[in-house]
Order: structure tokens, then sequence, then C-alpha cells
């Protein structure tokens, strides 16, 4: 209703043969991706062996979201909730604010209200209109999101909630994940340095 025909194509396929054809194509000159820094590289490379192309290229990360004392508390923690996507994607997104760091005046306050507030999250189908946070979308993400819990633990970070899968019946299938949030984080711990892209907040 908005575009011409022909201006928007999906194409649906794999990144080794329909991803690659399509970076590889002569009348395609410019290519954006958002997702991995290996795919980014072979993106690159595909498109530096054709010809000169404009590509943009969004890895992902450990987005930062800084709170100081004189911010108005409450929206800041509906902000850092929201912020890492707790609510619509289960925290798969590159947008992900990830890293919460804090002000000490307000910290221990505000990872309260935080935990409280993340609790409140509805968890469940994601057919169901009442539900806030769906399941992860698939088993090997699943699996990554509780390896990185794992790994918070092991290198010395409190788990202050989350972390594990949902009590009940309706969560004995599906890849469900509570909102996790763990404190106490520094720099050299692999949820500090890694995108797990998952519902894992890390807070220093």
């Amino acid at each position: 209703e908005v575009f011409p025909p022909g201006v928007i194509n999906v194409i649906s396929g794999d990144g080794r043969n329909t991803g690659d054809a399509l970076v590889r194509h002569p009348r395609v000159k410019r290519i954006a991706l958002t997702g991995s820094v290996e795919t980014g590289l072979l993106i690159q490379r595909s498109a530096a062996e054709v010809m000169v192309k404009h590509v943009s290229l969004e890895l992902g990360g450990k987005n930062p979201m800084i709170v100081f004392p004189d911010a108005d508390m409450d929206s800041a923690v509906e902000g850092a909730a929201r912020g890492m996507n707790f609510h619509w994607s289960q925290g798969q997104s590159c947008g992900s604010t990830s890293r919460l760091f804090l002000h000490r005046d307000i910290h221990d306050e505000f990872v309260e209200k935080l935990k409280r507030r993340v609790e409140r999250i509805v968890i469940g189908d994601p057919l169901d209109p009442a539900t806030e946070m769906g399941c992860m979308i698939s088993k090997s993400q699943y699996d990554k999101a509780h390896k990185y819990s794992d790994l918070g633990r092991e290198q010395g970070a409190v788990c202050v909630t989350g972390g594990s899968r949902p009590e009940g019946a309706a969560f004995e299938m599906g890849y469900f994940i509570r909102p996790t949030i763990f404190t106490g984080v520094t720099n050299d711990m692999r949820i500090a340095q890694e995108e797990i892209f998952g519902p894992v907040l890390s807070v220093p």
C-alpha cells in the first residue's frame, strides 16, 4: 500500500546459498546486515570479490545504560526493563541494553526495584494477548542463555533473580527462561563482554 510493486521483496533461504547469491548479484548495490560478526565478515568478503558495494553492518554488542542519582528512578527502572527487551523479544535483540551501570548512591535501591519490576513480567504462550514475555526462539539460544547464567555464577556474579525456567506445568514444554539479573559483574567476566542474545542483564 505504501511502496510500488517490486520495491520490497522477501526472499527466504539460508545464508550460504541464498544470502551469498544476493550479496554477489551485480544489481544489488547496497547490503545491510543485522547479525553476527562471522556473518558480517563473510558478507564483506563476498561483496569485495565481485565489485565495490556499499555495506552497512550492525553486529550487536553489549549496549550500556547508565543511570545517575538525578534520574527519575521509577522511569529509569522501567527504561531498564524495557531497554533490555525482556518483554517482546526475551532479550534476543542487538539493541538490548544488556549492561546497566548504576551510580553507587542508587545502586542497591535501583537493583531491588528492578528485580521487583521484572518479576512482575507475565511469562507465557506468545499467542496469548496477556503474555508479556514468551519463549526463546530455539533450543540453541535457550541453551546459550543458560550457559551464560552458569558462567556468571561460576565467575563470581550474583544472580538476584531469574536464571532458570519458570515453575509450573505450563512451562514444562517450550524454551522459557525467567528474566535474569546479575549483580557484582566485573568487566573481565564473560557475561560483561560477550553478547548473550537472551534475557540476561549484567549490573556491576
